[in-house]
């Protein structure tokens, strides 16, 4: 047998660099290429740890092993796993992760424990809340830190009835806006969206909704997704992948579609952080964008697989502000501890409840033909004397053009401003762009500088500097807030020019 499958017996000692022995009282789990022991500590023998390994680990697992170590030691989130250190064992070839050791089972063990072996919806969201929360908290480090294998077997419900736990960072990666990622045989199918698979795709926060929304998909209906690769090319464009109501008949509409949005085939067509998600399975209303459902399968070809994984890192500085959590709250939480006592216990139903935010079809408008701005100039005349409002622009009814996100969607779209209503310096109007759909408010000065905001599932779209150009075009830039004015990463730049209605 080869050394990779070779796993150390129970009452071997492990020891590290300065000298401390840990002793092994069992196997928690074991893979080709390392296992995770149940330690304690020699010395005291009261601290129970768990212990990951790898066995002669290549340059990428031995990276990766200290790039996971290094993520969890700054981390502090009580759906976290807690991380001590690294060490390396060269007798045995082997190196070792100690971390907190949380006793309990994976998701996926206690959901083939179930009824039909899925959860009702009500416990599924209370089982799923902590983890959510822990997605979004990583999400907002700087760099943002994307975990990218959110499935139930990485996740850990604690027997003593404490929140669920995310663990597995093995492929976790700090998320660098213009670098690549090429890994995927860490990713796990059905759970990894499409862009883990192919070398020239970008993995970001999107990934993760992905991972999330495939999850909650797991726990509802007993059944995986279909592999991104089967869903990308299937036969006649006609996407495998059957809405959760396929399975469960009386889900809400509004939470099957929320569901369906984040397991989008392309990234930018998911929801663009997992708050805007979570925000959505817990409103009133949602319905899934014409676009989602439509989107043309054979867009992006069919890539390769990779093994290996290259990235520009730049150091983990985890100094982002304080915020208040959108998934924690008193009865929230009194809901998840009660629903995990009740699945400890092996209790069964709870009822529904659920979801939604809003997003709507994009309507395309006629050909764009220019107008020209009047520039006006003094008369002595008192025909032509302007009116006290006359040095306001006048807009056009609508105008087309693109928006673009330089940050963490990278992608561009359509832009459709139309409908605009204007009243002296006052403007209002429809938005159309980045698959998001609202009205905006604004304003026009003298001197040509434009300034509007909408509401859409994110948070607050917000220019600031845009401006009119000789010939009418409207040129600026946005970024988008939360409610509470915090940057979410979302930036660029938008031009439109006027067109007929």
């Amino acid at each position: 047998m080869s050394l990779e499958l070779i796993t150390l017996p129970v009452g071997a000692t492990v020891q590290d660099a300065s000298g401390d022995r840990y002793r092994i009282k069992g196997l928690l789990g074991k893979g080709g290429f390392g296992a995770v022991y149940l330690v304690n500590d020699r010395h005291t023998q009261e601290h129970e740890f768990a212990l990951k390994e790898l066995v002669e680990p290549s340059g990428h697992d031995l990276e990766r092993l200290f790039f996971e170590c290094e993520i969890l030691k700054r981390l502090d989130h009580p759906a976290l796993p807690r991380v001590y250190h690294v060490f390396e064992y060269e007798k045995l070839k082997r190196v070792y992760l100690l971390m907190e050791y949380i006793k309990g089972k994976n998701l996926e063990d206690l959901r083939e424990k179930q009824p039909d072996k899925r959860f009702p919806l009500k416990l599924a969201l209370a089982i799923m809340n902590p983890i959510a929360d822990a997605l979004s908290y990583l999400h907002q480090q700087v760099p943002p830190i994307v975990h990218r294998d959110i499935k139930p077997d990485n996740i850990i419900v604690p027997m003593d009835g404490d929140e669920a736990v995310l663990v597995d960072f093995g492929t976790a990666k700090e998320f660098i806006s213009d670098a690549t990622t090429t890994v995927f045989r860490h990713g796990s199918p059905g759970y990894a969206p499409i862009e883990q698979y192919s070398p020239g795709s970008r993995t970001n926060l999107r990934t993760d909704v992905y991972g999330l929304g495939a999850t909650l998909y797991t726990l509802l209906t007993g059944i995986t997704p279909p592999d991104a690769i089967a869903r990308i090319t299937a036969e006649n464009g006609v996407d495998p992948l059957k809405p959760v109501s396929a399975f469960v008949p009386d889900i809400p509409r509004a939470a099957n579609d929320a569901i369906q949005c984040a397991l989008s085939i392309y990234n930018q067509h998911r929801f663009a952080s997992v708050a805007a998600f979570w925000e959505a399975l817990h409103s009133d209303t949602f319905e899934l964008p014409d676009r989602v459902t439509q989107a043309p399968l054979l867009e992006t070809p069919l890539p390769a697989t990779f093994d290996s994984e290259t990235s520009n890192r730049t150091p983990l500085l985890l100094t982002g502000p304080t915020r208040k959590s959108p998934f924690t709250n008193k009865k929230v939480r009194a809901i998840s501890l009660a629903a995990l006592l009740l699945l400890v216990l092996g209790l069964g139903s709870l009822g529904i409840f659920l979801i939604a935010t809003h997003q709507a079809s994009i309507r395309s408008v006629s050909q764009a033909t220019q107008t020209s701005t009047q520039k006006v100039t003094a008369s002595p005349s008192p025909s032509t004397t302007p009116s006290p409002i006359s040095n306001i622009p006048q807009l056009a009814q609508n105008y087309a053009g693109t928006i673009s996100d330089s940050g963490v969607a990278g992608t561009a779209t359509n832009l459709y401003l139309s409908n605009i209503k204007q009243n002296q310096g006052i403007i209002t109007g429809s938005f159309s762009g980045l698959y998001q759909v609202g009205n905006f408010t604004g304003t026009v000065s003298a001197d040509g500088t434009i300034t509007f905001s909408v509401k859409i599932s994110a948070g607050v779209l917000m220019c600031r500097d845009g401006k009119i150009k000789v010939g009418g075009e409207l040129v600026g830039s946005f970024k988008v807030v939360d409610s509470q004015g915090n940057a979410l990463g979302e930036y660029g730049p938008w031009s439109a020019d006027p067109t007929n209605p």
